[in-house]
């Protein structure tokens, strides 16, 4: 089995625990919003956050006040809503829930993303929580939706083979942690 096969796996079975807040990746429409609504609801975290900034609906990345009032629509209670709108990307964003870990003492960030962004994620959430020097509990938390339902960007199943690209590209730059990497820190949860 490779890295790949192995992250994979032991991500896709990680099992999503209580935290301190659920952190909403921007990015396919505003589909991720429900799920954040359904874990806050569940009672898995007291604070939901989302700090993207990114606004290119062709690419799916709406602007995060609608996937805010997405949310608020379905229920959310707008006073356990951190909003900001810094983050341009998935780096930036994992950078700023760095930081607002930090100022904030979270210990646990469930990341709300879609199912074909969860491997990128994590692993950027991991290279910003390394980089920070800090030590966090990552928990993956994507949202239950079809990987084969057409959306104007694409089909997720599609999109899922862009994600690995990415890995590999951003792995380059800095911005993602490696496989062995995520491996480790899921071995140690």
């Amino acid at each position: 089995m490779t890295p790949k096969e192995e992250f994979a796996i032991l991500l896709e079975k990680q099992k999503i625990v209580k935290g301190d807040v659920i952190f909403v990746l921007q990015g396919d429409g505003v589909f991720r919003a429900a799920s954040a609504v359904e874990l806050f609801q569940d009672g898995y975290a007291p604070l939901v956050a989302i700090v993207g900034s990114a606004n290119d609906r062709s690419y799916g990345s709406y602007p995060s006040i609608e996937v805010r009032d997405e949310m608020l629509r379905l229920g959310l209670p707008k006073e356990i809503i951190h909003f900001e709108e810094v983050g341009v990307h998935t780096h930036a964003e994992a950078k700023r829930a760095m930081e607002l870990a930090e100022e904030k003492d979270w210990k646990t960030i469930l990341i709300a993303t879609s199912p074909h962004h969860q491997y990128r994620a994590f692993l950027t959430f991991l290279k910003a929580m390394r980089d920070a020097g800090i030590d966090l509990n990552l928990v993956n938390a994507p949202a239950n939706l079809s990987m084969t339902e057409k959306t104007p960007w694409g089909r997720r199943t599609d999109l899922l083979v862009q994600e690995f690209a990415k890995i590999i590209e951003y792995q380059k730059k800095g911005d993602v942690a490696s496989y062995d990497d995520g491996i480790a820190h899921l071995k140690l949860l």
